[in-house]
């Protein structure tokens, strides 16, 4: 439903169907978003004649074990939830057709963290610290324009960057939609590591709110992988978003440094409370040198056992669904492994911060590294 009821608009001005779309459809540099709209409907006939385009496969492969049930972790599936009961019966009927009801707003890369699997194109941080120059934000009239005009119709509002707590445009956003569509459902994807930024105050106010909270560590080791990052901030962060009863889903990535560790960062979660249907969980596709494949193969196999153990255990809910996702990609996916990557990225990096990987991730170093 979504190339007919909204798209998403990168850091960078791309836009595309959603964040799990491999193609891009145009830069709202160069087009006005109602140009790109006009774009997409080659995707919209694919779909009307019972295709499934490759730019989708990430969500077809998401639910490849369960099919069309709402416990499959993939984004399709939650905007249909999320949407398909507001539109109109005939919408989705024809390829020329179009009604916004969600967008996806990244509005740019401003972020006060660092995480090591990350980069300058969605983190201004890293740019600072590779020394790139922050350029200007591409033009958002045009977007803000279209947005604003239909802001009654909104159904779903995705909010992600960069760190969308750090943006003044979220702010600007948030206090229309609290005035005009103040019943809209409003999802975050945020490091919270931030609280105190007007942008919270404001989520605060709405009641149909889901909090996706990235976090795959904890401890030294989060604060390693999410530099710049406080543990204990997060916590404490943490525990306030709980209090708004919110729905509060962990969003968590697993890849080399991680690899082990993952299993026990569920179980400190479980431990304060949240549930298997608040975690998930996805492996870590780039950058290539920090992907889980590029462990040895026996490493893998021990992974492999205990995800299929988890698995058996048959928890069900987002987390079992995760965990077969999992266990498929370390299965079937072809990949050229290079472990001397690894050790190349994460010696550059521990030079570039200062810090020291092998004092984090000692098992990591012994057994692999």
């Amino acid at each position: 439903m979504i190339p007919w009821t909204g798209f998403e608009v990168e850091p960078n001005g791309d836009v595309k169907n959603c964040i799990i779309s491999k193609d891009v459809i145009g830069n709202i540099k160069e087009n006005s978003i109602e140009e790109l709209i006009g774009k997409n409907s080659s995707i919209r006939q694919e779909m009307l004649l019972g295709k499934f385009p490759k730019s989708c496969e990430g969500c077809y492969l998401q639910e490849k074990h369960r099919g069309k049930n709402f416990g499959s972790i993939s984004s399709r599936l939650y905007y249909a939830k999320e949407i398909t009961p507001h539109l109109p019966k005939d919408l989705l009927e024809n390829a020329d057709n179009f009604k916004l009801h969600h967008v996806d707003v990244r509005w740019s890369n401003k972020c006060n963290l660092a995480c090591t699997y990350c980069g300058s194109e969605y983190s201004s941080k890293w740019q600072t610290e590779l020394g790139e120059k922050i350029t200007k934000k591409s033009t958002t009239d045009n977007l803000k324009e279209f947005l604003y005009s239909n802001i009654k119709n909104l159904k779903n509002v995705y909010l992600a960057g960069g760190e969308p707590m750090l943006m003044k445009e979220n702010k600007e956003f948030l206090e229309l939609l609290l005035k005009h569509n103040p019943d809209v459902h409003i999802r975050v994807n945020t490091n919270l590591s931030k609280t105190k930024t007007g942008v919270f105050d404001l989520l605060c106010q709405f009641k149909n709110v889901h909090w996706t909270v990235s976090v795959e560590s904890t401890e030294k080791e989060f604060e390693y992988i999410r530099f710049h990052g406080v543990w204990k901030d997060f916590l404490d962060n943490l525990d306030i978003i709980r209090k708004t009863k919110h729905k509060i889903s962990l969003n968590m990535l697993y890849f080399v440094l991680n690899y082990k560790s993952i299993f026990n960062t569920i179980e400190f979660f479980k431990s304060l409370g949240f549930h298997d249907n608040s975690f998930v969980l996805g492996p870590l596709y780039t950058p290539d040198a920090l992907n889980i494949l590029n462990l040895p193969k026996k490493v893998l196999n021990e992974c492999k056992t205990i995800f299929q153990n988890q698995i058996d255990k048959k928890t069900g809910f987002l987390l079992q669904n995760s965990y077969e996702n999992v266990l498929s990609y370390l299965t079937d996916t072809r990949f050229h492994a290079n472990i001397e990557a690894t050790k190349q990225t994460l010696k550059i990096m521990d030079l570039r911060r200062n810090i020291d990987s092998k004092k984090v991730f000692p098992e990591l170093y012994e057994r692999i590294l």
